[in-house]
């Protein structure tokens, strides 16, 4: 019989938990959003999904399930990885070590976006948010570059889906309208967020479940 690799499933498990724990976290959501401070949810035009990890809320009341979202965002990272661990070794080419280099860098990002709330260090969480989409961007072309096409064709697709959804995120992320030019704008980088993360997790469960590296046992 066949079975994974032992990488499998703990990649799907940390991705797969991510989805589920936001969830949640939404429901339970009470710490209002930046042209409504005082609202008692979440609300998926008004809130991004890092409002989940604020230690603090918008109306200035302490919120201490922020350390759920920094857990389940840091297991993330960590489920990118992997991920890329197991394209990579799909591969004989010698570039396909540039894909460990770039997944690291991606993984620290998604780590530290983790690390540093928004509502404590904007800066430092805005540039850790750009350096793990960004360097995810740049880990998917090398891997999508150096794919075996013929072997992996469904794999193939995917990663065509998902490198033009980064693509089209990164351009709104660095050249977008900010949200505090108004609501609009707000709605605007919220939904592309949630779309973005999400897509972004079940097309890489697509993609793993497609290249997955099997053994005779």
């Amino acid at each position: 019989m066949k079975k994974y690799s032992r990488l499998h499933y703990p990649t799907v498990l940390l991705f797969v938990q991510y989805i589920v724990v936001t969830v949640v976290m939404m429901i339970l959501y009470d710490a209002g959003n930046r042209y409504n401070p005082n609202l008692g949810h979440f609300v998926l035009d008004q809130n991004y999904l890092s409002d989940l990890g604020r230690s603090v809320s918008f109306a200035g009341v302490d919120n201490p399930s922020f350390i759920y979202y920094s857990l389940t965002l840091g297991l993330v990272g960590v489920g990118i990885l992997l991920f890329f661990m197991q394209i990579q070794n799909t591969m004989t080419h010698k570039g396909k070590y540039l894909i460990s280099i770039a997944a690291l860098a991606s993984a620290v990002g998604y780590i530290g976006i983790a690390i540093y709330p928004v509502n404590l260090d904007i800066k430092t969480h805005v540039t850790f948010g750009r350096l793990a989409f960004f360097s995810f961007f740049i880990t998917a072309v090398i891997s999508h570059i150096l794919l075996d096409k013929r072997t992996y064709k469904l794999a193939n697709t995917l990663f065509y889906l998902l490198n033009i959804l980064l693509f089209c995120y990164l351009l709104l992320m660095f050249f977008g309208p900010s949200s505090s030019q108004g609501v609009w704008a707000l709605q605007i980088k919220t939904i592309s967020q949630k779309t973005m993360v999400y897509s972004q997790i079940l097309l890489c469960l697509g993609i793993l479940h497609n290249t997955a590296i099997k053994t005779w046992v």
